[in-house]
């Protein structure tokens, strides 16, 4: 074996691995940040029960800012790995929209049922649009990064696979 080819050998072998680092940590920062947004999540949505329940507790707004940055972040962090052509682990972007609107939507029949003496935290409804808005802004990016996928396959005349 010649040296150069060792050395081409070698140099591939550490691309791989320096590779294989970077997506090691790059899920490793997604999962943190999905698991800390889980959380967080979870912890609002008892608070805004609590204060259904009992409405001399309240939730403010500002006290949601830092979840509504950490979502945001999370979402904007996996669009960019996505447009950098990083593939990351896949998670159902639903879950937070269909948490807080179906939380949304029981406390709504609950104070119903009970003739208006509970009432849905006005809060609680900025989250969910939030969330919403979040979600929905997502989609669109999804759907252009698939779009510009497809333009540069039919360009290329290469096969359609999924992303």
């Amino acid at each position: 074996m010649k040296p150069k080819e060792n050395d081409k050998r070698v140099t591939r072998f550490f691309k791989r691995i320096s590779s294989s680092t970077r997506k090691q940590k790059d899920l490793l920062r997604i999962n943190s940040i999905y698991l800390f947004n889980l959380i967080v999540t979870s912890t609002y949505l008892v608070m805004f029960w609590i204060e259904f329940i009992n409405p001399k507790f309240h939730v403010a707004i500002t006290r949601c800012f830092i979840y509504l940055v950490s979502l945001t972040f999370y979402i904007i962090y996996k669009e960019v790995q996505r447009w950098l052509g990083r593939h990351i682990e896949k998670r159902p972007g639903e879950i937070w929209v269909l948490a807080w609107w179906s939380s949304v939507f029981l406390m709504e029949i609950i104070s119903f049922a009970k003739l208006e003496t509970l009432r849905t935290p006005k809060e609680q409804y900025i989250v969910a649009v939030v969330v919403s808005v979040n979600f929905i802004l997502s989609r669109l990016s999804k759907c252009m990064f698939n779009k510009q996928i497809d333009k540069i396959r039919d360009k290329f005349h290469l096969k359609n696979r999924k992303t």
